[in-house]
This record gives structure tokens, sequence and C-alpha cells, in this order.
């Protein structure tokens, strides 16, 4: 390792190194405004111009019959299952890609056996439980949605309906090499 011998003085802003090295450093021009990086860290204070006006908004639904506010101000069962669905989201696009998951006309999603799952046992216990998941998820959607439009607990034929109508979307919405389907229970291709 290389040691560097002391510094024996500065001459305009040049400092001079016994050693026959010349270390030039850069010119700095100083200005009262700040740049972009030190407002970013620093931050600006601006006062508020007399005429400005903070105005904020939050939509609700009203928390009548049990709708999306409860206690806690929000429903936490709809919230929680809307969040394992985007969590899952990547895992599932891939699953389906690769033709492991199908969306089926119930509404939710369907091991489609494939070799490469079937002879890895720890790849396809995590497959069936990401399905487990979006599915659990995907009734507790269903069930507050029909919830919040009906004020009460619907029923299983309500269930069903809601779920071959979202499995519609599903179906219209598929990418090219989805496994969908169709109401009548025949298994395509997009």
């Amino acid at each position: 390792m290389k040691k560097f011998k002391t510094i024996t003085g500065v001459l305009f802003g040049t400092l001079i190194i016994t050693s026959g090295c010349t270390i030039v450093p850069p010119k700095i021009n100083m200005t009262g405004e700040k740049t972009v990086i030190e407002r970013q860290i620093i931050g600006d204070y601006m006062e508020l111009e007399p005429d400005a006006w903070i105005v904020s908004s939050v939509k609700t639904l009203s928390s009548e019959g049990g709708g999306v506010l409860s206690a806690g101000g929000y429903d936490e069962e709809l919230i929680a299952a809307i969040n394992i669905r985007s969590f899952h989201s990547d895992k599932i696009i891939r699953y389906k890609s690769e033709g492991s998951i199908g969306e089926a006309s119930s509404g939710f999603i369907v091991y489609r056996q494939i070799p490469a799952y079937e002879k890895q046992k720890g790849e396809k216990d995590i497959l069936l439980s990401v399905i487990k998941n979006e599915n659990d998820a995907r009734l507790v959607i269903f069930k507050r949605s029909l919830f919040l439009k009906e004020k009460g607990q619907p029923s299983q034929d309500e269930l069903n309906s809601f779920g071959r109508a979202f499995a519609a979307e599903q179906r219209s919405s598929a990418l090219q090499g989805d496994w969908i389907q169709d109401a009548a229970g025949k298994w395509t291709q997009k």
C-alpha cells in the first residue's frame, strides 16, 4: 500500500505535497441558491401565500349496515384480502404462463398438473399454498362485496353467481397462453 507524505502547504487553492504531486481541487462557486440535491435532502421552507387554501378529500362508503367502514375506520378483512391478492399477483402470472394454474368458471384458480411440479414436491407445495391463499382472498372479496351491496350475508347461490361473473372478467382479461375454463366447463388455452 502506498503511503502519502504530509501536506507542506496550500498556495491559492492548490495543495502541494512533498512527494512532488500537486492536487488541484475543483473550482467552487458559492451562490445563495440551493442545488436540487440540497432541496431534496434539506428541504425548502416556503410560507404559504396569504390567499392559499389547503383542501383534502377522502372518499369512503357509508358505515351503515356494515359497509366498508368498521370501528377501525375500514373493513380490515376486505383490505387484508386485497393485499393478499396484490402480494401473490406476480407469482400467479408466472404460474399461469407456465400452465400450472388455470382460471376456473367458478371464479377461483385451480392447479393444472404439469410434470415439473409433479416431480418437485416442495415446489408443488408452494404453488398449492399460493392457490389456496388466492382463492381464500377471492372468497372474502366475493362475500364482502355482496354483503356491502345486499346489506346482509349472501347466500351460496349469490356467491356462485358472483364467482361466475368474476370468472367471465378473468377470461376476458387473460393473457395469451393462459388456461381458462368456459361456462360449460371446457378448458382451453387463450
